[in-house]
């Protein structure tokens, strides 16, 4: 059966929407879409109601486009508010063969997800790291493989209980169940990055509009994670201050023709004003040293959050996000952070936008967990031309009732597998 999923991206100043279907070595994209959103700021949703019918818009048009009706969403998240959690489960395989069996793996999940934190969080990621069994320790999941116990060492990443279920409540209320969960600094890792560089350490910068994520990953783990007010819209106002012109036109300067490359000619003027009464013209090269400086110093912020881990090795840098869309930027931020560094832009055809990077690590996400996909609820149905189907996964989390009036579709994320019964 082909496992077509949906992947919504909400972040502060846009909604992205991918669905694409998931083969054994590839990703065939069958609809992307960003959508201007007004409803969030620095993470938390100002406006429900904006943003009930910003995700309902965007669901409308790929329902329309692909002939179906997307019913269920994987969700990535901000990591602003984002806690991250290195834990232990262990426990004994209950086949008479000792025989590892999806119930055992589901069972050391929920015993990895006992531990102290704080009763405002709550968990939305339970990743498997590595298994321990009697004899040997892999890094998949040990399914038919023979050991009297089980016990796996997992990555836990929690959330601000409130923000998570303002979240849900708006995805409920657009119609949509939640059938998996992460945030974006774990997902654009599963996309940028491969297996070795998350092992022996790598670095993420993840520049958005109004802020940036720098995370750093080692031995399977993230170890580092840290959100900042710093991006895209640095920069935009740093051409409107430096040339005195309104944001909404800095911003289209910045995208038309933004660089950060040295060695322009001057003879292409892209804007005049008068100053005291004598005109004024500013070229590329003049946007381009003005978007230099301020990328450096963007850049010598990000180098201080870095000095956190700071010791003394170098590791893959890479910058995804949609505000890392700018020629050159790697090599200012090579020049400050003193390591190599490479702007990440994804290979897979109808998805090559820096933004969508989180989208598309997602899906490797809901792959890593195939063996615990369920085949009772459908994600989406495509025409009968190709009789395709996505299977709805179910999460790896599961909320205590603490407040009685979260039980909408919503709940069955956190009620699934991870259940208590």
């Amino acid at each position: 059966m082909k496992r077509i999923y949906a992947v919504l991206d909400i972040g502060s100043t846009t909604l992205k929407l991918l669905v694409a279907e998931l083969m054994s070595t590839n990703i065939n994209i069958l609809f992307t879409k960003k959508l201007a959103s007004h409803a969030i700021e620095g993470g938390l949703i100002k406006n429900e109601e904006v943003l009930v019918d910003e995700i309902r818009s965007i669901i409308k048009e790929a329902d329309v486009e692909l002939n179906t009706t997307i019913t269920s969403i994987a969700l990535v998240l901000p990591s602003n508010y984002a806690r991250t959690y290195q834990t232990k489960g262990i426990t004994k395989v209950n086949s008479p063969q000792d025989k590892i069996e999806v119930s055992d793996i589901v069972r050391v999940l929920k015993i990895a997800q006992r531990f102290e934190k704080s009763k405002k969080e709550e968990i939305v990621s339970t990743i498997p790291v590595k298994y321990l069994l009697d004899t040997k320790e892999v890094d998949h999941m040990p399914l038919g493989m023979r050991s009297a116990s089980l016990k796996v060492e997992a990555l836990v990443i929690t959330t601000n209980k409130k923000v998570l279920y303002s979240y849900l409540t708006a995805v409920e209320k657009a119609g949509l169940d939640v059938i998996d969960i992460t945030i974006d600094a774990y997902a654009s890792a599963k996309e940028a990055f491969d297996a070795v560089y998350l092992q022996e350490g790598a670095v993420m910068i993840n520049i958005g509009y109004d802020h940036s994520t720098i995370s750093f990953f080692e031995e399977g783990y993230l170890k580092y994670l840290k959100t900042v007010p710093i991006g895209g819209y640095t920069l935009t106002c740093a051409i409107a201050d430096a040339w005195q012109i309104s944001m909404e036109q800095a911003e289209i300067y910045k995208v038309k023709y933004g660089t950060c490359e040295n060695g322009l000619g001057e003879e292409d003027i892209i804007h005049t004003t008068i100053v005291d009464g004598v005109e004024k013209n500013y070229t590329q090269r003049d946007l381009s040293e003005v978007l230099q400086t301020a990328v450096w110093e963007m850049m010598a912020q990000i180098k201080h959050c870095l000095d956190a881990i700071n010791d003394g090795r170098t590791y893959e840098t890479v910058v995804v996000g949609g505000g890392g869309e700018l020629p050159c930027l790697n090599l200012i931020a090579t020049d400050v952070l003193g390591t190599p560094v490479r702007c990440y832009r994804p290979e897979t055809v109808g998805a090559r936008d820096m933004s969508l990077v989180p989208c598309l690590g997602m899906l490797y996400c809901l792959d890593d967990r195939k063996e615990l996909i369920g085949e009772d609820v459908v994600s989406l149905v495509l025409p009968d031309l190709s009789s395709t189907m996505s299977l709805k996964v179910r999460g790896l989390t599961m909320a205590k009732t603490e407040t009685t009036h979260h039980k909408g579709k919503f709940r069955k994320f956190f009620d699934s597998i991870l259940s208590d019964d």
